[in-house]
């Protein structure tokens, strides 16, 4: 049997997807295939997953005024017709589509070639993608119930099976990467990661206080692509990367604190891991405002162990992202081992509704 895998723009999508790829292959799955952006994020974790990958145009819409948005619809029939072609060719009996743009001309490709589109949606409310694939999907996957009752249609094809986590996440060994990096034994360790994109303005805040951070930890960031600093390439207790791949499950073992943005999965690791966390969450100017959301209900949750910090003029400077690095390093740190059966549920159920959806169209 034959599987689609689509989703992309961020690590946030991609990372939940290839979580399912794992547990399809485990289940029945002989051939996986990845639809997405050539040069993307998800052609790189696909390519180190082995998975073979079809390339296709696509375009998301900006959500402050550009140029490119009048570009947009061109771009994605464009990718309709690519996706159509590679979906011709390549016959999977399903696709497993994890959102972001790039989802949307695989989705209607599929569709238009009737084979059946499994959909799974991280935050609380569907995302664009997500609301022009639902009608066509075959089962629409939450991570949890919806906050407002659905519509007759949608509440047919909807069940909730929680949200992947990165299938590795309770293999992490946190010595090895104190190892590989020389940190010393019983430093506190500081993880920075704000999506594979980076930050330049949180980038620019840390590195603005590198100096009172590094007096309390050993502080490990991860920018971005494109976002090194090469004059900080040699600074005592600080270690700087574009992305961290097979190492970020270590990473994330070995922090003692965690700032990063507010994206569902992201949530979703920290929660299992028991990490004290200072959120940044995406602004509402840029984005559909889910973080936010998340980033408000994640501080209730976990008070005393969670810092919310607006992305805006007061984070300039850092002065206030210290201020609460300190605060919360002080709070009781957590000792909290994930179930791998618990790890595994959610990719497990999304993988096991894709199969059963390639099933019935047989």
């Amino acid at each position: 049997m034959k599987i689609a895998i689509t989703g992309g723009g961020s690590a946030g999508h991609v990372v939940p997807a290839l979580s399912v790829a794992a547990q399809l292959s485990t289940q029945g799955a002989n051939e996986l295939v990845f639809f997405g952006r050539r040069g993307s994020i998800e052609h790189d974790y696909a390519e180190k997953a082995g998975i073979r990958f079809q390339s296709v145009p696509s375009a998301g819409l900006k959500r402050y005024g550009s140029w490119s948005n009048l570009r947009m619809p061109f771009t994605v029939l464009r990718g309709v017709g690519a996706a159509w072609r590679a979906m011709r060719r390549e016959r999977p009996d399903a696709v497993i589509s994890k959102g972001g743009y790039v989802t949307v001309p695989v989705g209607v490709a599929a569709w238009l070639c009737r084979v059946p589109v499994v959909i799974h949606e991280s935050d609380h409310s569907l995302g664009l993608a997500n609301r022009v694939l639902a009608r066509m999907a075959a089962r629409v996957c939450l991570s949890e119930p919806a906050t407002s009752k659905p519509a007759p249609w949608l509440a047919r094809k909807t069940v909730v099976t929680g949200l992947p986590l990165r299938h590795d996440l309770a293999d992490g060994d946190p010595e090895r990467l104190r190892g590989s990096l020389g940190i010393e034994a019983g430093t506190e360790v500081l993880l920075i990661f704000c999506g594979s994109s980076g930050s330049a303005r949180i980038n620019a805040a840390v590195r603005d206080q590198l100096d009172k951070l590094r007096g309390r930890f050993a502080v490990i960031h991860v920018c971005g692509k494109g976002n090194l600093d090469p004059s900080l390439n040699h600074a005592a207790g600080y270690w700087q990367f574009e992305y961290l791949h097979q190492e970020m499950t270590d990473a994330l073992w070995l922090a003692d604190l965690v700032i990063g943005r507010a994206g569902a999965t992201t949530l979703a690791e920290l929660e299992a891991l028991g990490k004290r966390a200072v959120l940044i969450p995406l602004p509402a100017s840029v984005s559909r405002g889910d973080q936010l959301v998340n980033a408000e209900a994640y501080a209730q949750r976990h008070q005393g162990r969670c810092h919310v910090i607006q992305d805006d003029e007061a984070l300039t400077g850092g002065t206030s992202l210290v201020a609460a690095c300190l605060q919360l390093a002080d709070a009781p740190a957590s000792s909290v081992r994930p179930d791998p059966a618990e790890i595994h549920r959610a990719a497990d159920l999304i993988a096991r509704e894709t199969l059963a959806a390639a099933r019935r169209r047989r």
